[in-house]
């Protein structure tokens, strides 16, 4: 696969703030709209994620099962591509960073997908975005 100069991985705390108004920044903003001429990559376990912050923000009476079908059509129209590598690195890579950052697995699969693509980071998450600095990651919005 190819990654064009603008391209990014994009984690799930990033883009749930596109969805969530007291969440958003001109920074997260900016980020998508440099979606018009770049690609965002993210582990196949973004879907998931999404997933569940959604279905949570539903329980908590945050969002509604409407609002929840309008920001899953947003982020389908989106160029955002899922790595199907990821998984192939789960146990090895992705745990080694887990460990020596003290990161969940999930957001080491963030940053095993930014050193692997040689991409710049998007994240909200304070932890992973340290990592990804130790790491010589580059932090996006910058």
């Amino acid at each position: 696969m190819t990654t064009a100069s603008g391209d990014f991985v994009l984690d799930a705390s990033l883009s749930c703030a596109w969805c969530f108004g007291d969440e958003a920044s001109a920074e997260v903003w900016a980020l998508l709209a440099r979606l018009q001429g770049a690609q965002a990559q993210v582990p196949s376990l973004w879907l998931w994620e999404i997933g569940n912050v959604l279905v949570q923000a539903e329980r908590k009476g945050r969002i509604t099962p409407a609002a929840i079908r309008i920001f899953l059509g947003l982020l389908e129209t989106l160029p955002i591509h899922i790595d199907q590598a990821t998984s192939a690195t789960a146990w090895h890579d992705t745990q080694a960073l887990a460990r020596s950052h003290r990161l969940t697995t999930y957001d080491a699969a963030y940053l095993e997908l930014a050193l692997r693509l040689g991409l710049p980071l998007a994240s909200r998450d304070q932890a992973l975005n340290a990592a990804a600095s130790k790491e010589g990651v580059p932090l996006l919005p910058s």
